[in-house]
Order: structure tokens, then sequence, then C-alpha cells
């Protein structure tokens, strides 16, 4: 039953990857490319999207083909943000979206997802993905031997005004470890999401999901004895409850989901979230029931910098 329900929402997916395609379909002329061996991946503008997590892990998934293909590969990624002012895409790496070519003889559309796989592809013509389901993020990539945080740093570096503000947290060295939990809409109503329905009733509940948190934190801090511990959530609920732990936070902007914003301070407090976890000595994620354990955000710092990412499972 349960694959039978898998494969209905799959092809659920593939049709409507198959009817936005055909917005690109239609553009398609009788006129050569030219330029070919070439992958262009482009988030749609004015489009709704997931979180970062998501559409890195799509992009490092494509790059990783295009070089096994032995492509080029640009990406064009300005909604609702320009993810240029944080992690800046090398130049040979950004797509101009007067770039794209519909040639009917060179113009081949594939999707990007996990169902799939990503087709052998020609140097002799051009891909564009404008679909995407971001599932995977590998240690290494098993098609190419590829390591996931070598792909990263090959196409972004962090932006001037990301390390600027990186600067004014004052963190003098990496000997600390970081620890995540992703509440989404158990302590506070944070974000309208369908991944999670997990808004807790009543105060009980919610102090009593604080204090079990608390206690795993602790656990941590126990099993780190003179490390630094860094705490990252998107509840600023539980951050506020810290401060009889020896624990710190981020005291810039303001937690928030990226893919609904385009507002400063909550991205940037995003960037420098990863920024700091990636430099850490290892990063926990707390799972329980009552948080949102499919969060790839925690493990998405984890891979940017190859550091040591643990699960814990509270009861």
């Amino acid at each position: 039953m349960y694959q039978l329900k898998l494969k209905l929402v799959y092809l659920k997916y593939d049709i409507k990857y198959f009817l936005k395609n055909l917005t690109y379909y239609r553009k398609l002329r009788l006129h050569k490319a030219k330029k070919t061996g070439v992958l262009y991946f482009v988030f749609e503008p004015n489009a709704s999207h997931p979180g970062l997590a998501d559409r890195m892990k799509a992009i490092i998934k494509l790059y990783n083909s295009a070089k096994k293909n032995g492509l080029n590969f640009k990406v064009y990624f300005k909604t609702p943000f320009d993810i240029n002012d944080y992690w800046q895409l090398h130049k040979k790496n950004t797509l101009n979206l007067n770039e794209l070519e519909y040639s009917a003889y060179d113009t081949l559309i594939i999707n990007e997802c996990n169902w799939h796989n990503i087709p052998v592809m020609s140097k002799k013509k051009q891909y564009h993905c404008y679909n995407y389901a971001g599932n995977d993020m590998p240690y290494k990539f098993s098609d190419t031997g590829y390591k996931w945080h070598e792909l990263f740093k090959e196409l972004f570096v962090p932006s001037e005004q990301l390390l600027d503000a990186y600067k004014q947290l004052g963190i003098k060295d990496n000997n600390y470890i970081s620890v995540q939990l992703r509440f989404v809409n158990a302590l506070e109503d944070f974000e309208s999401v369908s991944c999670c329905n997990n808004a807790l009733n009543g105060e009980d509940a919610k102090c009593r999901l604080i204090k079990k948190c608390k206690y795993g934190i602790q656990k941590i801090i126990d099993f780190n004895m003179g490390k630094t511990v860094y705490v990252f959530s998107d509840s600023e609920r539980f951050l506020n409850s810290l401060h009889d732990m020896a624990v710190k936070i981020i005291n810039y902007g303001k937690p928030g989901h990226t893919g609904n914003t385009d507002r400063e301070n909550v991205l940037m407090r995003t960037f420098l979230d990863l920024q700091v976890m990636s430099n850490s000595k290892a990063i926990y994620r707390i799972r329980a029931k009552e948080l949102y354990n499919g969060s790839c955000f925690a493990l998405l710092a984890s891979r940017m910098n190859n550091v040591r990412f643990i699960d814990v499972n509270l009861e």
C-alpha cells in the first residue's frame, strides 16, 4: 500500500512537471542553438520555492551531473532573493535569463528528482531544468565520486556582506559545537506549511516540549565538556528560554524561512546560522515527535564544510 501511494505521489509530480514544462516547450523555434554543452538551472522568477536546503540539494546534484557529462553549468537564483547577496556564484556559473535559447533542434528540458535518473547528456545539446525536488544530499555521489562539499565550494564563495556580518559576531575560533532544532509551529505561529502540522494545543504541552529539548541540549553539553555550544532554532520563544543554560545563540536578525521572504534581517540570519554551524567541530540535530524532523538545514551546514553530523533522538 505504501509503495502504491508513493507511486501516485510521483505520478502527480510528473504530471505537474510536464504541465509546467509545456510553457517552455511552446517557446521552441526552428533554429540551431548558439551554445551547446551547457546545463541551465532556472529558479523561476515570481514562483513559489521551497527552503534553501532543498534548492541547494538540487543545485549540487545537477552540477554533479553536468560535470559527469563534461557540460558547463549555470544557475539563475534571484527569487525571492538573490543568492549572490550571501553566497556568490562564480561568474562562469551565473546565468542571465537572456542567455536562454529555445531551439527545437538543440534544447532539451529535464527535471531533477530522485524517482527518475538524470539522463546522459550530450555536449552537442543544451539542457534546461525548471522543475526540481531537491531530495538528495549525499556525502559523496555514487556515480561520480565527487564529494558534496567540494562541489559546493567550486560553485560558491561567501559574499563580502556575509563575511562582514560574520566578523561582527566576534567568533575567534572554531572550537565549538552546534545544536539545531526545528520547531516550525510547535511553539509559535511560525509559517504556513503542508509538510508539518505540529502546532501544540495548550501552554502545558509547549512548556513540556521546551523542558524536554533543554534536557537534550544539556546532555550534549555534558558529553562535550570544555567546548562552547551554540544553539540554532527557528523558534524565538525557545531561544529566549535558554538564558539559564551555558550556551550561546546568534544575536542577529530574526529566524525565518527563506522560501517565502526577501527580508534582509531574516535572510542574513539564515546564512549566518549556516556559516557558524559549518565552521563548528560537530553539528547535532535534535529530533522529537513534536518537532519537524524532516528539516535538512543542519545537514546542509554539515555538508558545506564536511562537518561531523549527529542526530539526537528524544523520547
